[in-house]
């Protein structure tokens, strides 16, 4: 039975796994373009229309996850005051795993710069995104921008960088 169990537990690890390399594949060969709009610092996925903040802010502003939802909801920028915290799968439009440091498309000029945490013995530019994550109320998924790779165990409480998203035209 024990035997049994292992054997279900490897295939469904190895099943997953090669999910995520299929779909990060992907998103690096067909992935969205961005075009700039260096007037209003933001820019556009020419697929979708999504637009993303790209000022300087993006490299300052630093809020708790609920903080972050509620700043970008409450922006006023490049004219339009319909932004909000994008989701986990918007924030990965924006990575290229072909970069690092930052790992990010083309067309993004601001990003937070890389910093050292003594505490974890890590390095960090974290961005929140607006998922929860779903087996932790206490925790909601980010994107490291410096390697490209979203993670869903921070706490809701950490601080961590911002970057608002609208629809398109």
């Amino acid at each position: 039975m024990l035997k049994k169990l292992l054997q279900i537990i490897l295939l469904t690890t190895t099943l997953f796994s090669y999910e995520i390399v299929i779909d990060r594949t992907s998103k690096v060969k067909w992935g969205a373009t961005f075009t700039r709009d260096d007037v209003n610092q933001v820019v556009v996925n020419d697929k979708t229309g999504l637009m993303f903040q790209d000022d300087e802010s993006v490299k300052t502003v630093k809020k708790d996850w609920q903080g972050a939802k509620d700043y970008c909801q409450s922006l006023n920028f490049a004219g339009f005051d319909d932004w909000y915290l994008p989701t986990i799968s918007e924030l990965e439009t924006l990575i290229d795993t072909t970069k690092y440091n930052p790992a990010i498309k083309d067309g993004l000029k601001n990003i937070a710069s890389t910093q050292y945490s003594y505490l974890n013995n890590y390095w960090y530019s974290f961005y929140w995104s607006s998922s929860p994550y779903v087996s932790n109320s206490k925790r909601a998924w980010y994107i490291s921008f410096d390697d490209g790779y979203p993670c869903g165990d921070h706490c809701k409480a950490d601080r961590h960088y911002v970057r608002c998203a609208r629809a398109g035209q």
